[in-house]
């Protein structure tokens, strides 16, 4: 029986580069999922044309797809802050995938930072070309996909790949309780905080919690790993083990009710239990090794993925620090301050160094939208949620991308600052699975 699958794909690229490995793997493997190698030898593609062959930066004259290159995947150790053409004769859309999948725009010196040293996408070229509102790279890579299978082998093959569509849940816990286990002088401190501001209600509240009369309002475990369930989707929960700080307030990592919450989320439920770097652990690396190890003693085994708490990091020391580690999923990348496909992509693939000029083992698993980016930067009220999301599937889908929600366990509570929030994560799965 012949394979529905593509015919094998050769591609001849002289003067090949680390760059070139980067972009036709985010291409061919990542996004359009063919079957390719390289071809080192000008004379084996010139003789054998049993494979589909394109030749990328070489000789027009050459038999089979040419591919126009413009110079950036051979230009290693230097920057451009521009992308290439993606338009007309002179488009090159291996590099403009390379360009914004590398996230090459961030690594300039002097580039707009916010409070917490994160890139602020507010005047980037992604967001001044509409970019960031969809998977352009996969986008890109489509066009480059018709072009080399031609419409007849396109049609089926798109809708294979169309078809992987799928909604990820990942949800970051920076703080378990909101009264719970917090430790004796905290919860004292917290109480005392209460009577001095005369919140008589918060401070009922945080006593029968602590006495067991009610439940703890950010204990939303059961209610999320329900409609997760009911969903059919796949969760990561990603728990905050840093030590207590401005910006770091979860429960210390030697919390036996912590490391009892961690476990019973794996063992019972199934669910997959990953690490969230603190918000210091981003620069200092001596708080990344110690929070590492607080994992490893509560789980039982190392972690495996993580994300940066307030997506805080360093562009290139802080994934070098994670591989250093053992870590193969970064879940960082996406924006605090607007939804969207920060790297191009709704896709997995994996990092490029651009220091190094290396194609490294560390994946990147993109986010499309945060709850807090609603909440506290688009200032999106909680009815209107659901279809800004939606928006995001739809785009996400176009290509057979992966949807990824970040959400908080706090923002299920409809407690303090998310008050009437409750029910919006019930109504964004509702809208998009």
């Amino acid at each position: 029986m012949k394979s529905n699958s593509p015919d094998p794909v050769r591609v001849y690229a002289p003067g090949r580069t680390a760059r070139h490995e980067a972009a036709f793997e985010w291409v061919f493997t990542s996004v359009l999922k063919l079957h390719w190698s390289w071809e080192d030898s000008l004379e084996r593609y010139l003789e054998d044309d049993r494979d589909i062959r394109c030749h990328y930066g070489a000789s027009s004259d050459l038999p089979g797809i040419e591919f126009l290159a413009d110079g950036l995947l051979s230009e290693l150790g230097q920057n451009r802050g521009d992308p290439p053409s993606v338009q007309g004769e002179k488009a090159d859309l291996f590099a403009a995938v390379f360009w914004m999948g590398s996230r090459m725009e961030e690594h300039f010196d002097g580039v707009p930072r916010d409070e917490h040293g994160r890139f602020d996408p507010s005047g980037s070229i992604p967001m001044r070309k509409g970019w960031l509102s969809q998977p352009i790279c996969e986008l890109w890579s489509f066009q480059i996909g018709r072009r080399l299978l031609g419409e007849k082998a396109w049609s089926g093959h798109v809708h294979r790949l169309q078809s992987a569509f799928r909604v990820e849940a990942t949800l970051d816990v920076d703080s378990a309780y909101a009264f719970l286990g917090k430790g004796l002088y905290r919860t004292l401190g917290a109480a005392a905080r209460d009577v001095v501001r005369f919140n008589w209600r918060h401070l009922k509240r945080r006593l029968q919690a602590l006495l067991g009369l009610i439940e703890d309002p950010y204990n939303t475990y059961a209610l999320a790993s329900g409609l997760h369930k009911e969903h059919g989707i796949q969760v990561r929960w990603f728990f905050l083990l840093a030590q207590f700080g401005p910006h770091d307030k979860g429960l210390p990592a030697s919390s036996s009710r912590l490391a009892k919450l961690m476990r019973g989320l794996e063992e019972e439920d199934g669910d997959q239990v990953h690490w969230h770097p603190g918000h210091d652990a981003a620069y200092n690396e001596d708080a990344l090794r110690r929070e590492h190890r607080a994992f490893e003693g509560i789980m039982g085994r190392p972690p495996l993925a993580s994300r940066q708490h307030y997506l805080r990091m360093e562009p290139t020391e802080s994934r070098r620090r994670l591989l250093a580690l053992g870590i193969r999923e970064d879940h960082t990348e996406g924006h605090a301050k607007f939804t969207g496909f920060r790297g191009g992509f709704a896709r997995q693939r994996r990092w490029y160094d651009l220091e190094a000029e290396a194609l490294t083992d560390l994946y990147i698993f993109p986010f499309a939208a945060m709850d807090a980016t609603f909440l506290r930067h688009l200032k999106v009220r909680p009815e209107d949620v659901p279809g800004e999301v939606v928006r995001l599937a739809d785009a996400a889908r176009e290509t057979g991308g992966t949807l990824r929600l970040l959400w908080h366990n706090e923002s299920l509570a409809s407690e303090g600052q998310w008050q009437g929030w409750g029910g919006v994560y019930p109504a964004v799965l509702n809208a998009v699975c």
